[in-house]
């Protein structure tokens, strides 16, 4: 099982690259921002 620290950091790594990909597309910081929030309560549900 992953300690929390190393999760953490491979969350952060995951969402860093999702946020580059959507600004590289023309994204808007608002825009990305509720998508991750989208993509977070969904993960919750799970």
């Amino acid at each position: 099982m992953l300690d929390a620290v190393k999760k953490k950091e491979m969350m952060e790594k995951i969402v860093n690259d999702i946020m580059q990909r959507m600004r590289e597309q023309g994204m808007s910081q608002e825009d990305i921002v509720k998508k991750i929030a989208e993509i977070s309560k969904q993960g919750k549900e799970y």
